[in-house]
């Protein structure tokens, strides 16, 4: 009996946690098509001006470009308490033209006022 128990907890928090994961795909679907609205077709010079330089850089087989974006955070105060691990990590590609072609999220924090920081970034001003 107490093994059925034990098995029937470990089923509901496995089951808890799944439930958890379908909410966080549909905020990195919901901050996918925010920032596909805002960047696809972009060049990457702008890109870059506008949301700052990328962490990395590669030739793709096509001649064009892969990058590696990672947002800034904007205020962060002094000591332990001012951590702010808030960012949106991208992927980008872009085309022998320069300009994007596809975006993958690669890490979508918490933002400062909804669950999506990238969504927060890349909405529209």
């Amino acid at each position: 009996m107490t093994r059925l128990i034990t098995s029937r907890r470990v089923l509901a928090a496995a089951l808890l946690v799944g439930l958890g994961g379908c909410e966080l795909l549909k905020h990195d679907a919901e901050a996918l098509t925010v920032i596909n609205s805002r960047v696809l077709g972009m060049p990457a010079g702008d890109f870059f001006d506008r949301y700052g330089r990328p962490s990395g850089r590669a030739e793709t087989v096509d001649g064009g470009m892969a990058y590696d974006w990672i947002s800034s955070v904007r205020f962060a105060p002094p000591g332990p308490e001012g951590l702010d691990d808030r960012v949106c990590k991208l992927h980008l590609t872009a085309d022998r033209q320069g300009r994007i072609n596809a975006v993958q999220v690669q890490y979508d924090a918490p933002g400062m006022k909804s669950t999506s920081r990238c969504g927060e970034i890349f909405a529209a001003k």
